[in-house]
Protein backbone atom coordinates (compact mmCIF):
# COMPACT_ATOMS: atom_id res chain seq x y z
CA UNK A 1 0.00 0.00 0.00
CA UNK A 2 1.14 3.51 -0.85
CA UNK A 3 1.75 5.90 2.08
CA UNK A 4 0.39 8.86 0.09
CA UNK A 5 -3.04 7.30 -0.18
CA UNK A 6 -3.48 7.16 3.63
CA UNK A 7 -5.50 9.95 5.18
CA UNK A 8 -4.00 11.42 8.30
CA UNK A 9 -6.27 11.52 11.32
CA UNK A 10 -6.72 14.52 13.57
CA UNK A 11 -3.76 15.37 15.77
CA UNK A 12 -4.42 15.57 19.49
CA UNK A 13 -2.99 18.85 20.93
CA UNK A 14 -4.46 18.64 24.40
CA UNK A 15 -2.51 20.41 27.12
CA UNK A 16 -2.14 18.64 30.47
CA UNK A 17 -4.49 20.14 33.06
CA UNK A 18 -1.66 21.08 35.43
CA UNK A 19 0.13 23.06 32.69
CA UNK A 20 -3.12 24.77 31.67
CA UNK A 21 -3.78 25.75 35.30
CA UNK A 22 -0.21 27.06 35.72
CA UNK A 23 -0.37 29.19 32.55
CA UNK A 24 -3.82 30.54 33.51
CA UNK A 25 -2.65 31.50 37.01
CA UNK A 26 0.45 33.17 35.56
CA UNK A 27 -1.61 35.42 33.23
CA UNK A 28 -4.07 36.22 36.00
CA UNK A 29 -1.16 37.27 38.24
CA UNK A 30 0.43 39.42 35.47
CA UNK A 31 -2.84 41.23 34.69
CA UNK A 32 -3.66 41.86 38.34
CA UNK A 33 -0.17 43.23 39.08
CA UNK A 34 -0.31 45.57 36.12
CA UNK A 35 -3.75 46.90 36.97
CA UNK A 36 -5.26 45.35 33.89
CA UNK A 37 -8.26 44.17 35.88
CA UNK A 38 -9.47 47.77 36.48
CA UNK A 39 -11.15 49.94 33.86
CA UNK A 40 -9.08 52.99 32.86
CA UNK A 41 -11.74 55.43 34.05
CA UNK A 42 -11.48 54.09 37.63
CA UNK A 43 -7.71 54.60 37.95
CA UNK A 44 -6.67 57.79 39.74
CA UNK A 45 -3.25 59.28 39.11
CA UNK A 46 -2.07 62.09 41.36
CA UNK A 47 -5.34 62.98 43.00
CA UNK A 48 -7.74 63.94 44.29
CA UNK A 49 -5.78 66.74 45.95
CA UNK A 50 -6.68 69.47 48.40
CA UNK A 51 -4.82 72.73 48.99
CA UNK A 52 -4.80 75.37 51.70
CA UNK A 53 -4.48 78.92 50.33
CA UNK A 54 -2.40 81.64 51.96
CA UNK A 55 -3.03 85.18 50.76
CA UNK A 56 -0.04 87.40 50.15
CA UNK A 57 1.62 89.41 47.44
CA UNK A 58 4.09 88.60 44.70
CA UNK A 59 6.71 91.21 43.79
CA UNK A 60 8.23 91.05 40.32
CA UNK A 61 11.97 90.71 40.92
CA UNK A 62 13.31 90.57 37.37
CA UNK A 63 12.29 90.36 33.72
CA UNK A 64 14.80 89.14 31.12
CA UNK A 65 14.23 88.68 27.41
CA UNK A 66 14.63 85.09 26.30
CA UNK A 67 14.76 84.07 22.66
CA UNK A 68 13.43 80.63 21.89
CA UNK A 69 14.59 78.79 18.78
CA UNK A 70 12.25 79.55 15.86
CA UNK A 71 9.92 76.92 14.48
CA UNK A 72 10.37 76.00 10.83
CA UNK A 73 9.15 78.85 8.62
CA UNK A 74 8.45 81.23 11.53
CA UNK A 75 10.40 84.20 12.88
CA UNK A 76 12.22 83.90 16.21
CA UNK A 77 10.02 83.82 19.27
CA UNK A 78 10.81 86.47 21.92
CA UNK A 79 9.48 85.64 25.38
CA UNK A 80 10.36 86.71 28.89
CA UNK A 81 11.88 85.05 31.91
CA UNK A 82 9.86 86.66 34.74
CA UNK A 83 10.85 85.99 38.36
CA UNK A 84 8.89 86.93 41.47
CA UNK A 85 9.13 86.60 45.23
CA UNK A 86 6.19 85.83 47.51
CA UNK A 87 5.40 87.35 50.90
CA UNK A 88 2.50 85.78 52.82
CA UNK A 89 0.11 87.94 54.86
CA UNK A 90 -0.06 85.29 57.57
CA UNK A 91 2.17 82.59 59.01
CA UNK A 92 2.31 79.43 56.91
CA UNK A 93 1.38 76.50 59.19
CA UNK A 94 3.02 73.78 57.08
CA UNK A 95 6.61 73.82 58.37
CA UNK A 96 8.03 72.21 55.22
CA UNK A 97 7.03 75.24 53.10
CA UNK A 98 9.82 77.83 52.87
CA UNK A 99 9.16 80.90 50.71
CA UNK A 100 11.41 83.47 52.40
CA UNK A 101 14.21 84.67 50.14
CA UNK A 102 13.20 82.46 47.21
CA UNK A 103 12.47 83.50 43.65
CA UNK A 104 9.91 81.75 41.48
CA UNK A 105 9.45 81.65 37.72
CA UNK A 106 6.18 83.06 36.38
CA UNK A 107 4.99 80.70 33.65
CA UNK A 108 1.68 80.38 31.86
CA UNK A 109 -0.58 77.46 32.78
CA UNK A 110 0.83 75.39 29.89
CA UNK A 111 4.39 75.95 31.23
CA UNK A 112 5.31 78.42 28.47
CA UNK A 113 7.03 81.76 28.98
CA UNK A 114 4.93 84.94 28.68
CA UNK A 115 5.39 87.19 25.65
CA UNK A 116 5.58 90.98 25.34
CA UNK A 117 1.82 91.40 24.80
CA UNK A 118 1.06 89.40 27.96
CA UNK A 119 3.41 91.56 30.06
CA UNK A 120 1.85 94.74 28.68
CA UNK A 121 -1.76 93.53 29.09
CA UNK A 122 -1.29 92.67 32.78
CA UNK A 123 1.12 95.50 33.63
CA UNK A 124 3.92 93.16 34.62
CA UNK A 125 7.13 95.11 35.28
CA UNK A 126 9.98 95.02 37.83
CA UNK A 127 9.09 95.90 41.45
CA UNK A 128 5.33 95.79 40.79
CA UNK A 129 3.31 93.81 43.35
CA UNK A 130 0.32 91.62 42.62
CA UNK A 131 -2.20 89.95 44.90
CA UNK A 132 -1.26 86.29 45.03
CA UNK A 133 -2.27 83.10 46.79
CA UNK A 134 0.22 80.45 47.81
CA UNK A 135 -1.57 77.10 47.59
CA UNK A 136 -0.03 74.39 49.79
CA UNK A 137 -1.04 70.76 49.36
CA UNK A 138 -2.70 69.21 52.40
CA UNK A 139 -4.03 65.98 50.80
CA UNK A 140 -3.05 63.95 47.74
CA UNK A 141 0.04 63.58 45.58
CA UNK A 142 -0.21 66.57 43.22
CA UNK A 143 2.18 69.53 42.90
CA UNK A 144 3.09 70.47 46.50
CA UNK A 145 3.07 74.28 46.07
CA UNK A 146 1.21 76.43 43.52
CA UNK A 147 0.75 80.17 43.02
CA UNK A 148 -2.54 81.71 41.95
CA UNK A 149 -2.77 85.29 40.66
CA UNK A 150 -6.37 86.58 40.76
CA UNK A 151 -5.59 89.57 38.48
CA UNK A 152 -3.39 87.68 35.99
CA UNK A 153 -4.96 85.08 33.69
CA UNK A 154 -2.23 82.46 33.28
CA UNK A 155 -4.38 80.69 30.65
CA UNK A 156 -4.26 83.77 28.38
CA UNK A 157 -2.42 82.39 25.34
CA UNK A 158 -3.45 85.22 23.00
CA UNK A 159 0.13 85.67 21.74
CA UNK A 160 0.41 82.05 20.72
Amino acid sequence: MNNSSKKAGPVDFRMPRSLLLTVSLFFLWVFSCCGMDKPAERRVVGGPCEYKAYMGHARIVSIHEKELPPKVGEPSNVVYDVKFSFTPHEEIKEKWVRVEGKEYLLLLANSSYPGPGFLKKYGIKPDKCFECYLKVIIRGTCTPVLFDFPTIDLTDYSET
